[in-house]
């Protein structure tokens, strides 16, 4: 079974060869003693049990992790892999069939992918284990594994965007970098302009971190590992937070950080396209940050437009690439 998985900061996706597909937040956390017999069980994501030889790990992801007071969420450049792999083996196992090998095509930021690439093929490539997601069994041995620039496989997306020739741009904001590539479209086949592509790390976290201060500076309290994202969408929605029974607005703030974030997404990624930018025919748009920023990142890139499913783009171009 081929797999495309995008571990990102913010959510993990993936989608197998016949089209099944998830998503759950990038959230690990230990698995204690569920003193309610499971009456609320269905309010969880996923409780996973990781079987190696004699070592045995349970663990809960995504939504049940948030809901932990000792959840952990990548907060650096580099993905521990007693973070990173727990919720690939989550995605593994709920999209991959029983007897069937596995085949993976996974990402990295343009800014980590020539340090971390081999690294990483590596340690995917000799894992040998039983993994059990909410009770159902998959064995994983030596899979084949790919590693893909991030971003790199949007264009497949583009579908009949595409021109035959010219210029066409892909910007990926994510949770804690944006990717962005330059391509040159010849006799219809697109051909990197590879001094205008990179990475920044800048993304929608910085907006979370703002919200976060605030909040702070308000209550005097910090907001736990986890909520982050939840006060950002409340006060982008103008609701009110409660907190100890009073009443506080984030939403100015929350507004101000993202237009700022935007902006200078939107001013690193036009500096390194440089000359070209008046040339380019499309940019489009893919991960969850057209969706998060709208029209404050639309707008300010030339002939912009947002991939269908911008949320699975990256993950479905690595399944291409497998």
């Amino acid at each position: 079974m081929k797999i495309g998985i995008d571990i990102g900061y913010g959510f993990t996706k993936a989608v197998n060869e016949v089209g099944e597909k998830v998503i759950f937040p990038s959230l690990v956390a230990p698995a204690g003693y569920d003193v309610l017999g499971g009456v609320f069980s269905q309010t969880q994501n996923y409780r996973i049990t990781i079987a190696s030889g004699a070592q045995k790990e349970v663990l809960l992801v995504g939504e049940a992790a948030r809901h932990s007071f000792v959840v952990s969420q990548a907060l650096n450049k580099e993905k521990p892999p007693e973070l990173h792999d727990p919720l690939l083996l989550t995605a593994i196992g709920l999209l991959g069939h029983k007897d069937s090998e596995i085949s993976l095509g996974v990402g990295l930021p343009l800014a980590y992918y020539a340090s971390q690439k081999e690294d990483l093929k590596n340690r995917l490539s000799k894992l040998s284990l039983c993994v059990a997601v909410n009770g159902s069994e998959l064995y994983i041995k030596n899979p084949e594994v790919q590693v893909i620039p991030q971003g790199a496989g949007v264009l497949l997306k583009a579908g009949g965007h595409l021109p035959l020739h010219g210029y066409v741009g892909v910007v990926d904001p994510g949770t804690y970098t944006t990717e962005y590539l330059l391509f040159e479209i010849k006799d219809g086949q697109p051909v990197p302009m590879l001094e205008a592509c990179g990475s920044v790390e800048v993304g929608t976290q910085m907006v979370c971190s703002a919200v976060a201060r605030e909040f702070q500076a308000q209550t005097g309290s910090p907001l736990p590992v986890g909520m982050e994202n939840e006060i950002t969408k409340q006060a982008l929605n103008r609701e009110p937070i409660r907190y100890y029974g009073k009443t506080y607005c984030l939403d100015d703030v929350a507004y101000a950080a993202r237009k700022n974030v935007s902006t200078a997404i939107c001013q690193k990624v036009l500096a390194a396209w440089g000359n070209r930018t008046g040339y380019i025919q499309n940019t489009f748009l893919a991960g969850g940050g057209p969706l998060f920023f709208g029209a404050d990142l639309c707008s300010a890139l030339p002939c912009s437009m947002v991939v269908e499913e911008p949320v699975f783009a990256n993950t479905e171009g690595y399944l291409a690439f497998i």
